[in-house]
């Protein structure tokens, strides 16, 4: 009887242990599975969260703007500036180039061939590049600015204006939105009086595109070698200018071994390819460039000096017209920037400058061309950044 009771407590003990045991496997079964759940609930919710926090794609809404060159200072927008490619037909009758930049896509047309019939008259952003120089420049201006009125889809107008030497450009203000016109906003060469920077602002006259001067690569310029001229002046010498009195002072303190001189009685309009090389290689040989005023002050000579690492010598001086008088003019542009040009009221002085460039070291010189070099580059890229930003600006509908 005693043996038989210990084998049912046995075998009792046994079952709770087997009941133990079994409930231990479900209830691990069970956390698991849940566990399970969990992981893929929070794997699913942080996948959630990480899609929430991708960068949304925007598709871009982009403004066709035309630019129409009728200047050759559109050539100097386009491809100095805007560093747009340029492609000719029809023996260069007619350019043209497409370029993508911030929300604009531009589409560039210069030459003869572009007249008020071949232009497209369903454009309605449009850039407008004219030459206001003389009174023949202007009327024919006049003649593109009217036949904006017939453009039925036109929404906004720029207009980029070489304008005359003498800032006598009062003729465009009838043309300005402010004055009901069509032309919304105006970048205008020269230090003119009418630039207010907020419809009206001004632009470089940059290098000479009609006579077909390069867009220099700072690879391109030799900086680093001596170079056989301490200064040059390539250039029309006017009687009784101030041109003709460097020119003569240069001459009678002999320093003709010095200072290479090219000179011509009469300007002309359009360089052979000899001619062009000869100016480009004085400027590359020398490592100051003499600008003295012509009709106005600010002349190509003093961004093609400064593309090619020759500091240009400039006469400080306001010339006859209508132009700014009052600090920082002359080309006060360039002052506001603070380019890197020796400013010179009195071609007596240039004794002095001659003197302090021969004082310098071989270091200095070289530093002094990479600088201007610089200088300039980092200009083209800021005259880009404030054309694009007014044309947001002003094309914003």
């Amino acid at each position: 009887m005693c043996l038989i009771r210990k084998r049912v407590v046995f075998l009792f003990i046994l079952c709770l242990y087997c009941i133990l045991f079994l409930a231990l496997i479900l209830y691990w079964m069970y956390t698991e599975h849940r566990n399970v759940d969990t992981d893929n609930t929070s794997n699913k919710l942080l996948a959630s969260v990480k899609r929430e926090q991708l960068p949304i794609s925007y598709s871009v809404k982009r403004i066709p703007v035309e630019i129409w060159g009728k200047a050759s200072l559109s050539l100097y927008l386009w491809q100095h500036i805007l560093k747009g490619p340029l492609n000719s037909i029809h023996n260069g009758l007619m350019k043209f180039g497409n370029l993508t930049l911030n929300s604009f896509e531009f589409s560039f047309k210069n030459g003869g061939g572009y007249i008020q019939t071949t232009v497209p008259e369903n454009v309605q952003y449009l850039v407008l590049v004219l030459n206001g120089r003389s009174p023949n420049k202007v009327k024919h201006a006049k003649e593109w600015l009217e036949y904006l009125k017939r453009l039925k889809q036109l929404k906004k107008v720029c207009l980029v204006l070489l304008g005359s030497e003498q800032c006598e450009n009062d003729w465009i203000l009838s043309y300005m939105g402010s004055r009901g016109g069509k032309v919304d906003v105006a970048f205008l060469v020269y230090d003119s009086p009418l630039v207010d920077n907020k419809e009206i602002f001004q632009w470089p006259l940059g290098v000479a595109e009609y006579r077909g001067f390069p867009d220099f690569g700072k690879n391109s310029i030799d900086l680093l070698n001596k170079r056989p001229f301490i200064g040059n002046f390539v250039g029309t010498v006017y009687k009784n200018s101030s041109r003709e009195s460097m020119v003569n002072l240069i001459k009678r303190k002999k320093w003709t071994d010095k200072i290479l001189l090219i000179e011509r009685e009469e300007w002309i309009p359009n360089e052979t390819v000899e001619s062009r090389q000869q100016y480009i290689e004085a400027l590359q040989s020398s490592d100051l460039t003499l600008s003295p005023a012509g009709m106005n002050t600010e002349c190509y000579r003093i961004y093609e000096a400064l593309a090619l690492g020759s500091v240009p010598v400039v006469e400080d001086i306001v010339t006859p017209g209508k132009c700014a008088r009052e600090a920082p003019a002359p080309l006060r542009l360039l002052k506001q920037l603070r380019a890197p040009v020796i400013w010179l009221s009195d071609w007596a002085n240039l004794s002095t400058v001659l003197h302090i460039q021969q004082k310098l070291s071989f270091r200095e010189i070289t530093n002094r061309r990479i600088k201007a070099v610089n200088w300039y580059i980092n200009f083209k890229k800021l005259m880009k950044r404030q054309f694009l930003e007014v044309l947001s600006i002003k094309f914003d509908d």
